[in-house]
């Protein structure tokens, strides 16, 4: 994986830019999980079995790397936008961050 950052106009970035091996084998391995999700709850939990964290970020759904916190992809860079969860999942349940940008499931 590259450190770079995808660059993100007026904003931190929200992931590490990929090169299209590191993405396809991150896909391989976290898109069945996101798609076998039926409950957020559940989705986080899976996540967190392969080692990754389920974070909300200016209204985006950001997979972090549970080792380091680090951002390593969004729904959207999954092939699964926060949008179609949503409406397969329902609406997540956050908590807002004091930063007004950022959220996390709320249990």
């Amino acid at each position: 994986m590259r450190n770079e950052f995808r660059a993100s106009v007026g904003a931190a970035p929200l992931t590490m830019q990929l090169d299209c091996e590191s993405a396809a084998l991150l896909r391989q391995i976290l898109l069945p999980v996101v798609e076998a999700a039926t409950d957020w709850p559940g989705l986080a939990g899976a996540l967190a079995r392969k080692g990754y964290g389920l974070t909300f970020r200016r209204g985006r759904m950001v997979i972090v790397q549970n080792e380091t916190g680090r951002p390593v992809s969004t729904g959207r860079g999954l092939g699964m936008p926060l949008a179609g969860l949503a409406a397969r999942l329902g609406r997540p349940s956050l908590r807002l961050s004091r930063d007004g940008c950022s959220a996390e499931l709320h249990a």
